[in-house]
């Protein structure tokens, strides 16, 4: 089961909705959280049972290691070794297992050939849950919790395939508290607010820059560099609205259940800088890597060159959790050394205009996009040599007609019937009124944790959402994944 699935947002949400709140009755706190769990299951083993057994298995294991990680015990110390190992070799074998049979093959001129059982979705999101709670636990005893708070905590069905990465410590009291108190009247219209504006973001924008997005990649040779600006222009947009889109779904589901989840995204395509870009985009993980890899490496403590190396590995590692090759592992060098020169440079380019700066790290982003896209670094460089050189061409024909929405042949058809304008025209003006709102959107408008922050009830925002909410469901039936349910 996925978010964006008529299946869930006209049955199985409604439903849980329902019996949470009905169940609060008994008075007793359990019940609540019981139903949760139950429900976090059922979404999560909807389509493999393998995996929701992978997932079970994983949770009672961690949760064992980490009862036996307090430090009043002589063997903590190797009890938090063996969970976090544990953790770290399952995510190597689900998610890098050809990674490495590649690289052993072009090493050892073999021709060895593995395979992964299965790759349970969302194995990287859960799994660094779960090893930040290890190490919280080790750090601190208080931090455990019981085994029906863990339990629920991990396999969350809002967040578990596409994050954010939550911790237990946000978590558990935000479950307590849900499952004691009356929902304040205000959570559950913040809660559908966030749900039309992320699934507008998803069905709406995401997937129409989507189409522009696929169709350059399968057409990269001849593309021009007209088309290829507006194809990585189109992907920085679709990453965006896909996966911030998915993370106001989340955050808006958990509204409804009176609970709550930590920000992932503070409108990133406003940073003026690198530095900037990562305190604004994917906040959780970089959140989990500072405090569960950085600071135990050293930190800035260390020296100068020591400080700078650690900054450099963890955006390595960033590259490298969002996939199994070479280039994830550039495209994480390169943020890392652009955040080390946006640090180093910091005092003087803080004098340069405003526009500069974010026109320069605007660029930065579109580059780098491409080659976290492109399948391989061969299609990344084709796609940068029509870029630079592929002259200024018309957009291609083919762009448009594959960049049409739906809506659009609509908007083609009374064009086409009632005004001499021609139909390239028209799918031309679309393609660039959907790239021209999608950046404005990005850039200048409020996002939507600052709409649910300062949002008051009113006729006019009811009927905006209302209507998002209407497009969105009835877009569904083109169903897509979220981009990050493949990390």
């Amino acid at each position: 089961m996925v978010l964006n699935s008529y299946s869930f947002i006209l049955l199985f949400l409604p439903v849980c909705v329902a019996l949470f709140h009905l169940s609060k009755r008994f008075g007793r706190p359990v019940i609540p959280k019981l139903i949760l769990l139950f429900a976090s299951l059922v979404f999560y083993g909807y389509h493999n049972l393998k995996a929701l057994a992978v997932l079970c298995a994983s949770i009672v294991l961690n949760y064992l290691f980490a009862r036996l990680s307090d430090q009043k015990y002589r063997f903590a110390r190797v009890s938090l070794a063996a969970g976090i190992t544990l953790d770290i070799a399952a995510l190597l074998y689900c998610k890098y297992l050809l990674f490495f049979e590649g690289i052993c093959n072009r090493l050892f001129s073999t021709d060895f050939s593995a395979t992964a059982v299965l790759i349970p979705l969302g194995i990287s999101f859960f799994t660094f849950s779960q090893i930040a709670y290890l190490v919280d636990c080790y750090r601190d005893p208080a931090n455990a919790c019981r085994f029906l708070d863990y339990a629920l905590f991990v396999s969350f069905f809002p967040k578990i395939t596409v994050g954010p990465i939550a911790l237990s410590t946000e978590m558990v009291p935000s479950f307590d508290r849900a499952a004691t108190t009356d929902c304040d009247p205000a959570l559950p219209a913040k809660g559908l607010t966030a749900l039309a504006f992320g699934l507008a973001k998803k069905m709406l924008l995401a997937d129409t820059l989507g189409r522009y997005v696929d169709w350059g990649y399968l057409n990269v040779e001849g593309l021009g560099s007209v088309n290829a600006l507006i194809v990585m222009l189109a992907y920085t947009l679709q990453i965006y609205f896909d996966f911030s889109g998915v993370c106001d779904m989340a955050r808006g589901i958990c509204l409804l259940f009176g609970l709550d989840l930590p920000r992932n995204f503070d409108s990133p395509y406003r940073a003026l800088s690198i530095d900037d870009f990562w305190r604004r985009w994917h906040i959780t993980l970089t959140r989990f890597f500072r405090n569960y890899v950085y600071f135990p490496l050293g930190g800035n403590r260390r020296g100068r060159l020591r400080t700078l190396l650690n900054r450099f590995f963890i955006f390595l590692l960033s590259g490298l959790w969002h996939g199994a090759s070479v280039n994830f592992l550039i495209w994480g060098a390169l943020h890392g050394g652009g955040l080390i020169c946006s640090k180093a440079l910091s005092s003087r380019t803080a004098k340069w205009p405003r526009l500069l700066r974010f026109a320069i790290t605007f660029l930065f982003i579109n580059l780098t996009w491409v080659i976290f896209r492109a399948p391989d670094l061969h299609t990344a460089y084709l796609f940068f040599r029509e870029l630079l050189l592929g002259g200024l061409s018309r957009v291609n024909v083919e762009l448009i007609v594959a960049a049409t929405p739906v809506e659009g042949n609509f908007l083609q058809w009374v064009f086409l019937t009632f005004t001499p304008i021609p139909t390239y025209v028209t799918g031309l003006i679309m393609i660039l009124s959907v790239l021209g709102f999608a950046f404005y959107a990005s850039v200048f408008m409020k996002n939507t944790d600052e709409r649910i922050a300062s949002l008051v009830p009113s006729k006019k925002l009811a009927v905006v959402s209302a209507a998002l909410l209407v497009w969105g469901i009835l877009s569904l039936s083109g169903i897509t994944k979220f981009i990050y349910a493949n990390f």
